[in-house]
């Protein structure tokens, strides 16, 4: 092999095995709530129309690979009692719907677990498990979804970790 073909072709294996090892990284529980635990600070500090705005967007710090989110997996969504969701860190289709019978593709329905650990829970927060589409690998996995109830309002703000 050419000198050239040879460093070309070590140079793409690197590649390889440096984006293998980075999707096999995951957020863990404690990045999730502290990402959750900075949206509602970030709510706090900002009201609802800015906050609903800023974790829409998909370059968000909450919803892409940042400081605060670390691996890049995490992002932000949002419920209410009746299953609308005025947030999605990163489906544009999904915020201004009722979204309530969704579900997962072992038939959990999705929406429904995450408002009852919200909104039925006695401290306003707690985890599901579902299956969904991971940001970072492109494939459907198992998902703990953490919902936490915004004081004073109507909703539910969430993210969730990969298994």
């Amino acid at each position: 092999m050419k000198p050239i073909v040879l460093r070309l072709a070590i140079t793409l294996l690197a590649a390889a095995m440096i984006n293998c090892a980075y999707a096999l990284e995951k957020s863990t529980e404690a990045e999730a709530i502290a990402l959750i635990q900075k949206a509602q600070e970030y709510l706090k500090t900002n009201g609802m129309e800015k906050s609903i705005r800023e974790f829409n967007r998909l370059d968000s710090p909450f919803n892409s690979l940042s400081e605060m989110n670390k691996k890049g997996d995490l992002y932000l969504f949002s419920v209410d009692s009746k299953g609308y969701q005025a947030i999605h860190g990163k489906n544009p289709k999904i915020p201004g719907k009722v979204m309530l019978d969704m579900r997962d593709s072992d038939g959990v329905y999705i929406i429904k677990d995450l408002i009852k650990a919200c909104l039925q829970s006695k401290d306003g927060k707690g985890w599901t498990q579902y299956r969904w589409p991971n940001p970072v690998s492109k494939e459907v996995e198992v998902k703990r979804g953490y919902i936490e109830k915004v004081a004073g309002v109507d909703m539910c703000l969430g993210t969730g970790i990969y298994k």
